[in-house]
């Protein structure tokens, strides 16, 4: 307990450490522990849902993705600023967390930036003021941009640029949104990139109205009461604006010697509020993963590429604040996408067919990841804190399972002809002699 106790600042953390706690884990445990709790502290938003478990999962979730920055590659130089340089260098703050068992990271987003930590449950109030304290504090010296944070984008494009699937999805993001939405995630130059932009959008992103902190397994007047104490200094502010997405569709071809992808894509849903159930279940119904290993697998994508070894197919459907994109990835051998391409298209106009039996089967596997994903502390938080910001309300699972649950065979039908009636995203990378075109398989761009 002393070495725990030393590492917190103010005595009031040292009073929270000392004194036990109002309420025990059995007495935190929600009735639903799924269910979020939303409130205000200090001008930020704050949600959280506590099933008296011994760990948390804190995210400050920031409305700071590529979608919103004034010139490319801000979003992601500012999320790879994060823990590099506040009132504890970065070097004690590693020390300081792995003395406490937990671990920090961030990730980036088309809409968000987002901090995350992991800890023992009674360490919450220092991992809020670490989380503060980066966006309150955090020096973007030129120096630590120079000789860390470039080197670390230029990791990640050149990763991108080695992944086929990963970069047909980003391109055909571009295809299908062009600006805003269509913008690349990562930094593909540095050219636009200097302390001085970063700092600026540092300012425009971190603000008391852009962000909000989400935790999982911790209790809501706890999260409430420590986000007051150390996000105080945080300037009040509302964020960029967001300009709303449109939806082009196209065709694009880009020659990679690693490897074969095509990405086939088409409009989808936002998120809640106008978030329509039957484009998930439509993507289940689609598939492409097995769920048995060795297994080829029962839906249509997987039917689609059985007589094309060594190619695989998935589809999913990405919700974002006002649209979303249902995708299919096919990756394999030139000749074989060629084909397995063609069967994939042919899965999808058969969609009108689709039986009671099939939709069942999608609506209980969307159910299932659904309800697993929500047992995982770690994961969703970005999904509330998007939804917190934008309209104040945490999405709940039980209302998604319920969405699901009220999902009718003719709802997914009639989502499969809107599909087949729209202008269709296409995206080829890999040996673009070999690869199709979009009127090969029979897509309307």
């Amino acid at each position: 307990m002393l070495a725990r106790s030393t590492l917190s600042r103010g005595p009031s953390q040292l009073l929270a450490r000392a004194a036990p706690s109002h309420r025990g884990l059995a007495a935190t445990a929600a009735s639903n522990p799924f269910h979020y709790r939303v409130g205000k502290s200090a001008g930020i938003t704050v949600a959280s849902r506590d099933d008296g478990g011994p760990t948390t999962t804190l995210a400050v979730v920031s409305r700071g993705g590529s979608r919103y920055e004034t010139s490319p590659g801000l979003a992601h130089g500012l999320e790879k600023f994060a823990f590099k340089n506040s009132r504890r260098s970065a070097l004690r703050l590693q020390r300081e967390t792995e003395l406490l068992g937990g671990s920090l990271g961030s990730t980036l987003s088309r809409e968000n930036i987002v901090l995350r930590a992991k800890f023992l449950r009674e360490d919450l109030p220092y991992f809020v003021e670490a989380l503060a304290d980066v966006l309150i504090h955090t020096k973007y010296n030129p120096y630590e941009f120079n000789e860390q944070v470039a080197s670390t984008l230029n990791f990640e494009v050149e990763k991108l640029h080695h992944t086929p699937a990963a970069l047909a999805l980003e391109a055909a993001h571009s295809v299908a949104f062009h600006k805003g939405l269509g913008s690349s995630r990562l930094a593909l130059t540095n050219k636009y990139l200097t302390s001085k932009s970063i700092t600026e959008y540092s300012k425009e992103v971190y603000n008391k109205g852009n962000i909000a902190v989400v935790a999982s397994g911790a209790p809501q007047l706890d999260l409430e009461r420590w986000t007051a104490e150390f996000f105080k200094e945080l300037p009040s502010g509302t964020g960029p604006v967001m300009a709303p997405a449109k939806y082009y569709g196209g065709e694009n071809r880009l020659f990679s010697p690693h490897g074969n992808a095509i990405v086939i894509a088409f409009p989808g849903s936002s998120s809640p509020p106008s978030f329509k159930a039957e484009y998930t279940v439509l993507a289940y119904l689609l598939g492409g993963e097995a769920s048995t290993k060795w297994n080829a697998g029962m839906s249509l994508l997987s039917q689609a590429i059985s007589e094309t070894p060594h190619t695989t197919a998935v589809a999913k459907h990405v919700a974002y604040t006002d649209t979303g994109l249902l995708y299919i990835t096919i990756e394999g051998s030139g000749s074989a996408v060629t084909q397995a391409g063609g069967n994939v298209v042919s899965a999808i106009k058969s969609l009108g067919e689709a039986k009671p039996e099939d939709v069942k089967r999608a609506i209980a596997l969307a159910k299932f990841d659904v309800l697993a994903a929500a047992e995982d502390r770690s994961a969703g938080l970005e999904a509330v804190g998007q939804a917190v910001i934008a309209r104040g309300e945490a999405p709940q699972v039980e209302g998604v399972v319920k969405a699901l649950d009220g999902v009718t065979v003719e709802a997914v039908k009639a989502v499969g002809k809107k599909l087949l009636d729209s202008k269709a995203t296409f995206v080829a990378v890999g040996d673009t002699y070999l690869l199709p075109y979009a009127g090969d398989l029979g897509l309307k761009i």
